[in-house]
């Protein structure tokens, strides 16, 4: 499997450390739902349940990979990439040409695409950051414009009004004096600079938090933005914070054995979705899990196995779910899974997607919430 880990500087290496864990990991080809194979009923059009979202060109985005860009490598030796859009018919198009390397989301009323390509020359061995741009992209007309720059942008999320962006930028300092990465928001137009969340609660580590990944999800009442963290002892949480109070609530950790790979909020705004990584089994086997935890109460149930990288709800109700994946000879499958009445999820459908535009992998599929129904 091709990596698909965007380069990070020095001070993310953490991070790294764990992703390292998955990146062997086996396609979810073969992967079974917990009420078992027979259950199992496929399709070729994974993203037919999804609705156009009126007159705007895509009802989906995700970060392709050619055999041009895996030739083309960033800082860290991660093979460059650009953003492709799912049409309604589910043909692809790409909306960059520029092997940026893109951490990206799409508005809710998906008529823009906010990212951030990766800078070409890195951090300093003193982890000086990087100034990274972040723009905005209209799909419909092909137009640019630049929002912000900021330090080392690791993540990119358009809350679900358009009024604010969520970010991960590098701070320095701290009590090691290393620095780390944090979730931080900026309000639109961005007049001042990106303004970082409230750290997490104290507790008897010395240590500040490492990292926080480029995972970051909106509520869909733009109240709360969860994110996951990276701890110096290489656990991770799931963590929300309430942008009106500032309060930041722990709702899952997994250990340091285990990556969370993606994170998104169901549309009802009650639960997490996340992908557990784990390494693979000795016959190459995957190990990941797709976990459902209740925000208000912190419960997680395990609902469906042997699903790697980002997965995403693509149904209004949450009973159905969509990942992009490595098919084999170099190409990118799209699957979905829809839920069974005993509230796991089967899969029903995949086909391969961006053959036609020379994608040969793919992952962080983002789908805007005007194409839920």
């Amino acid at each position: 499997m091709t990596s698909t880990t965007r380069a990070r500087p020095a001070h993310a290496g953490l991070v790294l450390g764990i992703a390292m864990l998955v990146t062997g990991c086996a396609s979810t080809v073969g992967a079974e739902p917990l009420d078992g194979p027979g259950a199992r009923r496929v399709d070729g059009d994974p993203f037919a349940g999804l609705a156009p979202c009126d007159d705007q060109p895509f009802v989906a985005v995700f970060r392709g990979f050619t055999a041009e860009g895996e030739q083309a490598e960033q800082p860290g030796s991660s093979p460059s990439s650009d953003i492709y859009g799912v049409r309604p018919d589910g043909s692809v198009s790409p909306v960059t040409t520029d092997l940026g390397s893109y951490e990206f989301g799409i508005a809710d009323d998906a008529a823009t695409v906010y990212a951030s390509p990766t800078s070409v020359v890195g951090p300093t061995a003193a982890l000086a950051p990087t100034a990274d741009r972040v723009v905005a992209i209209y799909p419909a007309t092909g137009r640019w414009t630049v929002v912000l720059e900021a330090s080392d942008v690791g993540g990119v999320s358009p809350a679900p009004d358009g009024s604010r962006l969520g970010l991960t930028v590098f701070t320095a300092g701290g009590p090691t004096g290393a620095g780390a990465s944090v979730p931080a928001v900026v309000d639109l137009p961005a007049e001042a600079a990106p303004r970082s969340l409230p750290p997490a609660a104290a507790t008897s580590r010395a240590e500040p938090v490492a990292v926080a990944t480029r995972e970051l999800a909106w509520s869909p009442d733009g109240r709360r933005l969860a994110f996951v963290t990276t701890l110096p002892d290489a656990t991770q949480e799931v963590r929300v914070t309430d942008l009106a109070s500032g309060a930041s609530t722990a709702v899952h950790r997994s250990d340091a054995t285990v990556a969370l790979l993606s994170l998104d909020w169901s549309p009802d705004g009650t639960t997490l979705l996340t992908v557990e990584g784990g390494a693979p089994t000795g016959s190459g086997g995957a190990r990941d899990r797709a976990v459902e935890i209740d925000v208000a109460t912190g419960r997680s149930a395990t609902v469906l196995r042997g699903v790697h990288g980002d997965l995403v709800y693509s149904a209004a109700d949450g009973s159905r779910l969509t990942a992009l994946d490595n098919g084999p000879e170099g190409s990118a499958v799209a699957r979905t899974w829809s839920r069974t009445a005993g509230g796991r999820f089967v899969t029903t459908s995949e086909a391969p997607i961006g053959t036609e535009v020379g994608v040969v992998s793919a992952d962080r599929l983002d789908i805007p919430r005007c194409a839920l129904r």
